[in-house]
């Protein structure tokens, strides 16, 4: 197993102080150097489209805006080698920016962007590209028509969506680039129904195995590797202490509960995951993939940085990672 940082640590998405300085080059290029810092040499990147369209280049999250500001991916990897980053191993893409009642378009686009991230990675060496595998819950109900019911809809919904899979599957392959599908705890496939979809995919899609997003529906992240090893592709360990006991994963902001206002993701090691457990299970049934750590919507970058890092040398020494970087 070799291991990384996700940069979805950097939320570029919600209005906090300083926050738009973020989307300034200089910004990432200290970021870079203190990502190496923390001990890290992998990336995973999240593939965020809606920047091509705000004129955001100096946010380096879609090819068109490292091609604005490196020329080319190649250029960008120089950088980052510099900067002591030695591998982008993954991209993650998550459609639901394009979620409308208009699901031609969404699915144009999730189809569009899914091949564009996945020729970026072959354009950078990466090794995988992972997909949300379908908006939120709250989100669908409220654009599923008024005679039509839910039932229905979430039904056509997924067949839509395998439809969809299976070709960006083929393309993928043909590209050499590893494809997975994440089941945030607010999707129509929240806990063990992945599973099960994956195996109505019949096709070459692995499941990324994200340990909150699978705590919080209530399933075991080591029950799913002892049965399912052989379809797990790529793994997040993101953290949490957050229990779903008003059904959060109904509404239309599950990230963000209004019912009682909490915060769901939290720094590695300042939540109830036990990645010890999760780690070993890996390890027993001979996972040799990356483990990409995620500090999702964390109030401070750089601590959670330094967390994660103090968090690995306490409880995941690097041969417990099997030589980890």
């Amino acid at each position: 197993m070799n291991y990384g940082i996700s940069f979805e640590m950097v939320d570029l998405h919600r209005q906090e102080p300083n926050r738009n300085r973020r989307e300034s080059k200089y910004f990432w290029d200290e970021l870079y150097c203190l990502v190496s810092a923390a001990g890290f040499d992998t990336i995973e990147i999240p593939y965020e489209p809606k920047w091509d369209f705000g004129g955001r280049s100096g946010i380096p999250l879609t090819m068109r805006s490292i091609k604005v500001k490196f020329e080319t991916p190649q250029n960008y990897l120089s950088i980052l080698k510099s900067s002591g980053i030695n591998k982008m191993i993954g991209i993650h893409l998550d459609p639901s920016l394009f979620i409308s009642s208009n699901l031609d378009m969404y699915f144009g686009a999730y189809y569009h962007y899914a091949v564009e991230a996945i020729d970026f990675a072959k354009e950078v060496s990466a090794s995988y590209v992972t997909l949300t595998i379908t908006p939120c819950i709250g989100d669908l109900k409220e654009i599923c028509p008024a005679d039509v019911k839910w039932e229905s809809f979430s039904e056509q919904f997924l067949n839509r969506t395998a439809e969809m899979l299976r070709n960006v599957a083929k393309y993928a392959e043909n590209k050499n680039i590893m494809l997975c599908i994440k089941n945030e705890y607010w999707s129509l496939l929240r806990g063990h129904k992945v599973v099960d979809f994956l195996r109505f995919l019949d096709s070459n899609i692995k499941l990324d195995l994200d340990t909150a997003n699978l705590v919080i529906a209530g399933t075991d992240p080591c029950s799913i590797i002892s049965e399912n090893i052989n379809i797990i592709g790529c793994v997040h360990f993101t953290d949490t202490a957050f229990v779903d006991d008003k059904a959060v994963y109904e509404q239309t902001m599950p990230e963000f509960p209004s019912i009682n206002a909490t915060h769901v993701f939290r720094d590695i090691g300042q939540g109830n995951i036990d990645f010890p457990a999760i780690t070993a299970k890996l390890k027993e049934f001979g996972y040799d993939g990356s483990i990409i750590f995620n500090c999702r919507h964390t109030k401070d970058i750089y601590r959670a940085l330094l967390r994660t890092r103090y968090y690995i040398n306490k409880a995941l020494p690097e041969s417990y990672l099997n030589g980890g970087n």
